[in-house]
């Protein structure tokens, strides 16, 4: 039996491209923003269901039903490159709506990729930005390494 897959933020599908290449998972759904992508998406995953908007998508119609969350939040207000509004910026914030995500859903597992200034920024609350990703998977019961 496969693990369910759910990924958010797709881009164009890096993790369910390698989740399908390890075997043993199946992606049941994409939600990414970007037009292209959704349309690369679409190629590759005929018959998988893409959501628009992060913001908008209700994860109650996925509880129970998937095991694996994964994601690359957006990283502009954390890269070097970028503005350096922190993970409560327009764009990384988003990583709040992957939380409240993993909430509703409650999967066996979260995979979050992003920027290495993710170890090094700022933040009053729990000493970094990384600090505050693992202290939100924590408050909603994962035990994150």
């Amino acid at each position: 039996m496969n693990l369910k897959h759910l990924d958010l933020f797709s881009g164009i599908g890096g993790f369910a491209l390698g989740l399908q290449w390890a075997g043993g998972f199946e992606t049941v759904g994409f939600c990414e923003i970007d037009p292209f992508c959704q349309k690369v998406l679409a190629k590759h995953w005929p018959h998988v269901p893409i959501y628009d908007d992060i913001k908008e998508l209700d994860g109650d119609q996925f509880a129970g039903a998937v095991d694996i969350i994964t994601g690359g939040f957006p990283c502009q207000d954390l890269s070097i490159a970028g503005r350096k509004a922190g993970i409560d910026g327009d764009r990384s914030g988003l990583w709040s709506e992957m939380v409240r995500l993993a909430r509703q859903i409650r999967p066996r597992y979260i995979i979050v990729e992003n920027v290495t200034n993710l170890l090094a920024g700022p933040s009053e609350k729990r000493g970094g930005w990384f600090g505050r990703v693992l202290g939100d998977l924590a408050e909603i019961g994962f035990n994150a390494e």
